[in-house]
């Protein structure tokens, strides 16, 4: 079974159970669940660095530079990581609800 015909499946189920009027609904709903949860792990993750450090990323970049020890350098790159994915996952999840908004949803 392919990651697409177990999706549909699952949607089909959800339908079926009367959670979702159809499948685009239910995969949607599942979709964006899913990336909230990503968002907010991330916005967590970047919150804790922040209070920690009582400023940005940016400005840490900054206070850092030329001086970092090996493990100020892992924590930046943690930090960094975490902020890099918060927008890529803030970015997807405009995208399906810019999608839901055009689908009428």
């Amino acid at each position: 079974m392919t990651s697409h015909e177990v999706l549909e499946s699952v949607a089909k189920s959800m339908v079926t159970a009367g959670l979702y009027k159809d499948e685009e609904a239910a995969i949607r709903a599942l979709a964006l669940e899913q990336i909230e949860k990503k968002v907010a792990a991330y916005q967590e993750q970047i919150q804790t660095f922040e209070q920690k450090y009582h400023h940005g990323l940016d400005e840490h970049s900054r206070l850092l530079e030329g001086k970092a020890s090996m493990e100020e350098e892992e924590e930046w790159m943690e930090w960094k990581g975490a902020a890099v994915m918060l927008e890529a996952w803030q970015k997807a999840l405009q995208e399906v609800l810019g999608g839901a908004l055009s689908a009428g949803h």
